[in-house]
């Protein structure tokens, strides 16, 4: 039972911004691993399959990245429909 528990990855997100575009959905966030460190992911709703994930070693790195995201998508008429943190 022990060794099962250690197998298992250990991921929990930190931020989950969801933006939104009209009738377009995607969320964007930061996950931690355990393993890798800290992903950037930003996922749109509409197809799962073009998501992107970006991992860096150190929280302050992820959330540059984050925010650059972020930015460049409010600049391209995006808005932010909720965020967590």
């Amino acid at each position: 039972m022990k060794r099962r528990n250690l197998l298992k990855k250990r991921t929990s997100d930190m931020i989950r911004w969801q933006l939104r575009m009209r009738n377009r959905y995607l969320t964007c966030g930061i996950t931690q691993s355990a393993a890798a460190g800290y992903s950037v992911v930003t996922l749109p709703h509409r197809d799962g399959r073009s998501g992107t994930v970006e991992i860096f070693r150190d929280l302050a790195s992820a959330l540059q990245r984050h925010a650059a995201i972020v930015d460049r998508l409010r600049s391209s008429g995006w808005s932010i429909a909720s965020y967590t943190q």
